[in-house]
C-alpha cells in the first residue's frame, strides 16, 4: 500500500507534574495544564515531481519491470529501487501521465506496490490479503434401502445407497486452481466458513467464482409427483395404449415428445398436461385406478430427494413406494432429471435356510434420466406386474417439476 496515501495524526498529551525544579526551571504554580491542539500532518501533498512531472512510456514487447521503472523516472531527481525477486513484465503504451498515475496503472495489475521515502520509490510485491467467505450449503450424509427379490425364490436382498455431498471438496478445488503460489485457503465445514489469502486480483477471481457457483448451488426445483397404479382390463393386458389415450384427451393432454426408454418394460415421455383429472379419466377408460401417492417436494440443484412411502418391515421396504429424483437447472432453463422410481409389493412369504419367516416381494424399478421444460411434465409409464389372480396392474408415474424462483427473480 502506498505510504502516501494515509494521513498522518499526531497528539501531544498535557501530563501534570510535580512542584519539583525541572532541570533548574521550576513548574507553574497555577492548575493542571491546558491540552495541546490536535494538529494533523497530510503525507498525501502533492510532490513537484510525482504529480507534476509527465511521461510517456511505450513497450511493443514484453519489457522486464524494472527497465520500465528506471524509465518512469529518467530525467527526474527520484530514485527507485525494485524488489530482487519481481520477474513481471510490461506491455503496453502510456501517453502523457504523471509518475504517479503510471506506478499506479504499471504495478496495480501485476500485484505490485510501492511507496515513497523522501525522493526514494520503493517498489515490492503487494502483501497478502485475507478474506472469509460464508458457504451455506448443509453439510449432511443421506443413506436409503429398499428390498429386491433375490437369493432364491424365498428370499430378498437388501440394497442400501449412501451420498454424501461433495460440494465444499469441488468448491476448494475450484478454489485452489485461482489461487497464485503466495496464495492459501482453509475451509471449516463446521462452520461453513472459507478463509482465502491471496493478493487482491486472485481474490476478485476467488470471489467471482463463489458467487456464480452459490448461486447455481442455491436454486430450488420444486417437483409435483403423482403415482397411479392401473389395473388393466382384459383388452389392455399388454399394457396402456397411450396412444389411443392421448387421442381421447387431446384437448388437455398432447404429448410432445418419447423422450427416452428407461427399462424394457416402460417408456418415459414428456406430454403437455393442463387438466390432470382430464389424464385420470382416460386412464380409467382402460382399467381401474388407484393414486396410490401425490408427494410434492423442493429439491436443490444437483442434490438428490427421496420420497418413501409404504409398510417397512425390519430394514426393509416390503410394500410400498420410494423415488428419488436428482434435478439439475441448466444456464438456458432446462431441467435434467435422473429419476429413480421403485414399487414394492410383498406378494407372500417363506421359510429361510435357517427356519426363519422372510417376506416374498416383488419390485417395479425404473432408472432414466431426461430433460424438460420448466413446469412439463414427465410420464414414466409400462411398470407392469401379473398378480396371482391374473390380474395385471400397470404403475404410472407423473412428475412436473418448476424452478422455484425468489422475490424479484426473472
Amino acid at each position: 500500500m502506498h505510504l502516501t496515501g494515509y494521513a498522518l495524526t499526531l497528539g501531544l498529551v498535557a501530563v501534570p507534574l510535580s512542584a519539583a525544579t525541572v532541570r533548574g526551571q521550576q513548574t507553574p504554580s497555577a492548575g493542571a495544564l491546558r491540552p495541546v491542539p490536535i494538529t494533523q500532518l497530510d503525507l498525501n501533498q502533492p510532490d513537484p515531481e510525482l504529480d507534476g512531472k509527465r511521461v510517456s512510456i511505450r513497450a511493443s514487447g514484453p519489457i522486464p519491470i524494472q527497465s520500465v521503472l528506471l524509465r518512469v523516472v529518467r530525467e527526474t531527481s527520484l530514485s527507485i529501487v525494485a524488489a530482487p525477486s519481481l520477474k513481471q513484465t510490461f506491455l503496453g503504451e502510456l501517453k502523457n501521465v504523471t509518475i504517479r498515475e503510471a506506478l499506479d496503472v504499471i504495478l496495480g495489475p501485476l500485484d505490485l506496490d510501492y511507496d515513497v521515502r523522501g525522493r526514494v520509490i520503493r517498489v515490492f510485491p503487494r502483501e497478502l490479503e485475507t478474506r472469509f467467505y460464508n458457504i451455506d450449503h448443509v453439510v449432511t450424509q443421506r443413506s436409503s434401502s429398499r428390498s429386491i427379490p433375490g437369493g432364491g425364490a424365498a428370499g430378498t436382498v437388501a440394497v442400501s445407497s449412501t451420498d454424501s455431498p461433495r460440494l465444499y471438496t469441488e468448491l476448494a478445488d475450484g478454489v485452489k486452481s485461482l489461487l497464485s503460489g503466495d496464495g492459501r485457503m482453509s475451509l471449516d465445514r463446521t462452520a461453513a466458513l472459507l478463509q482465502v489469502s491471496d493478493r487482491p486480483s486472485r481474490l476478485a477471481r476467488v470471489e467471482q467464482y463463489l458467487e456464480t457457483a452459490m448461486q447455481r448451488v442455491a436454486r430450488q426445483v420444486q417437483i409435483e409427483a403423482k403415482v397411479i397404479e392401473v389395473e388393466l382390463r382384459d383388452e389392455f393386458r399388454d399394457g396402456l395404449d397411450w396412444r389411443a389415450l392421448l387421442n381421447g384427451v387431446t384437448d388437455n393432454v398432447t404429448a410432445s415428445e418419447t423422450l427416452a426408454t428407461a427399462t424394457k418394460a416402460s417408456v418415459t415421455l414428456a406430454p403437455n398436461v393442463t387438466d390432470f383429472s382430464a389424464l385420470l379419466r382416460g386412464l380409467a377408460g382402460q382399467g381401474t385406478v388407484n393414486v396410490l401417492s401425490s408427494p410434492r417436494i423442493i429439491a436443490m440443484n444437483n442434490e438428490p430427494a427421496v420420497v418413501r412411502a409404504g409398510t417397512q418391515d425390519g430394514h426393509s421396504l416390503t410394500d410400498g413406494f420410494v423415488l428419488s429424483v436428482t434435478p439439475q437447472i441448466s444456464a438456458d432453463g432446462i431441467i435434467h432429471m435422473n429419476i429413480n422410481p421403485s414399487v414394492t409389493e410383498q406378494t407372500g412369504t417363506a421359510r429361510s435356510r435357517s427356519g426363519d419367516e422372510v417376506p416374498i416381494t416383488t419390485v417395479r424399478e425404473a432408472d432414466t434420466m431426461v430433460r424438460v421444460r420448466d413446469g412439463g411434465t414427465i410420464v414414466i409409464a409400462g411398470l407392469m406386474q401379473e398378480r396371482t389372480d391374473r390380474r395385471k396392474t400397470e404403475v404410472v408415474i407423473l412428475l412436473t417439476p418448476t424452478v422455484v424462483r425468489s422475490a424479484g427473480a426473472r
